[in-house]
């Protein structure tokens, strides 16, 4: 069994969506919208995730002659960017931009959307870096026979690991907007990776930090988005698997990067109004022990009130033993297990986990 077991799962639940609305997707999203053809330099633009200039082309309404929205286009650096957000992706999580909703002539109510404050992006900029101990632990499970981990090293770049003079890790929000939501402050031992829960500062919060400071107004209010949301606009196709914390998730991209790691950041953060963002995405869900029944069921009902396939993985209801159960154990333990216990080995400078034993 190897650790891409892990997705064995259970129970597909997917979206509601009729076979006309399927069809009528499909024929606008063929037909009406295309590449721009190529009429020298100034029909080609900053690509939006690898921000190499000249190199993006953008989608054009071909019935108005206007673009989509900036973000829609492909980047012409396929093998080092391969970055591809084509409209039909914009329009399944942009619903009211389609063409059609125009024609709607009794709309139902709407809500104007809340204001989002943000973090000026210079405070990642600041913050990153190799020196908290929750890197130091990850140092000493991924590639530790060479002297610079590359999994470490593509770990930091796509999370934004930020750090504190203490050793405290920051878990960056990040969403799909690149709007910088907020900092989650966090003390991990460098040793065995476990949180510090009974110190002073062991849970913080950037914002709190600059509200202090006087660097943000006392009016500012967090609002929260999933860790890693970033990530889904750099890989569009890519299967989500959506955990609870943000180690976890970051320590399963390490061993299983053909996925898009998420985490909701804590249990009471998996709502549907933060998984806007999976509209029209393939999902494996990854509940820890004891919580299963409560995600599989509060994740069908997200996944059919916002419109993405789900799966619900029970690969560790299936594996643990009583005291795990007791130690409410999540798939990062397992894995650490492994790499711990030196199941594990180097192939092209990165880590992969050899077949398990249990």
């Amino acid at each position: 069994m190897f650790i891409y077991k892990f997705v064995k799962i259970v129970n597909v639940c997917k979206p509601f969506t009729s076979l006309r609305t399927r069809i009528k997707s499909v024929n606008v999203m063929d037909h009406r919208y295309e590449l721009e053809r190529y009429k020298g330099m100034r029909s080609r633009y900053e690509c939006p995730v690898c921000h190499h200039k000249g190199v993006f082309v953008r989608y054009i309404d071909t019935e108005t002659g206007l673009y989509l929205s900036p973000e829609v286009g492909r980047c012409n650096r396929e093998d080092k960017c391969g970055y591809h957000y084509t409209p039909k992706q914009y329009f399944d999580s942009h619903p009211t931009e389609r063409p059609e909703a125009n024609i709607i002539r009794h709309p139902k109510h709407i809500t104007a959307p809340k204001s989002i404050d943000t973090i000026p992006k210079q405070y990642i900029i600041k913050s990153l870096g190799y020196a908290s101990d929750f890197v130091r632990f990850l140092l000493s499970l991924f590639d530790t026979d060479v002297l610079e981990s590359p999994t470490v090293v593509r770990l930091m770049s796509e999370y934004y690991l930020g750090c504190t003079k203490s050793g405290a890790v920051i878990f960056w929000q990040l969403d799909w907007h690149k709007r910088l939501r907020g900092g989650k402050i966090m003390q991990y031992n460098p040793e065995t990776g476990k949180r510090i829960k009974n110190c002073d500062g062991a849970v913080n919060w950037v914002h709190s930090q600059l509200k202090k400071s006087g660097e943000l107004p006392d009016s500012w209010e967090l609002s929260q988005c999933l860790f890693g949301e970033h990530l889904l606009l750099r890989r569009p196709e890519a299967t989500v698997c959506l955990v609870e914390s943000e180690k976890t998730a970051i320590i399963c991209s390490g061993v299983m990067p053909e996925y898009v790691w998420l985490a909701t950041g804590g249990k009471q953060n998996f709502k549907a109004e933060k998984c806007e963002c999976l509209k029209g995405r393939k999902v494996i869900l990854y509940p820890d022990l004891g919580a299963f029944e409560d995600w599989k069921n509060k994740g069908e009902t997200i996944a059919r009130s916002v419109g993405f396939s789900l799966s619900v993985s029970d690969v560790l209801e299936r594996i643990a033993t009583p005291e795990d159960r007791e130690s409410g154990f999540d798939i990062a333990d397992y894995v650490i297990k492994q790499l711990r216990t030196g199941v594990r080995s180097n192939t092209g400078g990165q880590t992969r986990v050899l077949p398990l034993t249990w």
